[in-house]
């Protein structure tokens, strides 16, 4: 494939990206909205209960420098974003169940602000080096990647109700194809990112 072919190929996803985004504006701003507000709500309840959690009491707490333990945490992982990527697939139908998508999504928004909050407590100045550096960007790229697949694969589904034809499907397996590959590229890189830093992390799943 030529350089002008991938270009190509990239420009044609980001305006579908684009287009997606404009055309489901308000499905788009009710997913931002919920997921900023759960991710601040975690924050909150985090620094509210902290003095209930403790390292001795196995909060999620991981030390991924075990080899094994990365590995299997590694495949826990993927096996927890596959979960909610079906979940999502499913909830994208219609109206109806889209409400259900984004209950899920903005949980993991919560889960991501409790935990990351969580570990800077528990870990201090190791914990926002993990938090800030690998644990969060990573989950915020997740979730980004989660949202953008729901709200395209809701637009894909209203579009093939409407008009029908072949086009639609090809359109909702390549959102499909594509959300996997870089879910599965986001956990492979932060397992590689957390095997580095020798880090112990809660992890989100």
């Amino acid at each position: 494939m030529t350089k002008k072919n991938k270009n190509h190929i990239f420009r044609e996803a980001f305006d579908f990206v684009i287009d997606t985004c404009k055309s489901c504006k308000i499905k788009t701003i009710l997913v931002i909205v919920v997921c900023v507000i759960a991710l601040i709500t975690g924050i909150i309840v985090a620094i509210r209960t902290h003095d209930s959690y403790s390292v001795t009491n196995n909060y999620g707490v991981i030390d991924i420098t075990q080899n094994d333990i990365n590995s299997s945490t590694f495949f826990t992982r993927l096996l927890s974003m596959l979960l909610v990527f079906a979940l999502l697939l499913g909830s994208s139908y219609n109206n109806y169940t889209f409400v259900i998508g984004i209950i899920f999504l903005g949980y993991r928004a919560y889960l991501l602000g409790l935990n990351v909050c969580l570990m800077i407590v528990l870990y201090g100045f190791s914990g926002v080096i993990v938090s800030f550096v690998v644990a969060f960007p990573c989950q915020l790229l997740t979730l980004f990647v989660l949202g953008l697949f729901f709200i395209c694969m809701s637009r894909s589904f209203c579009d093939f109700r409407t008009f029908g034809g072949c086009r639609v499907p090809r359109q909702k397996t390549k959102v499909i194809v594509s959300a996997l590959v870089c879910l599965i590229l986001l956990c492979l890189l932060e397992s590689i990112m957390l095997t580095i830093f020798s880090a112990k992390i809660i992890f989100i799943i």
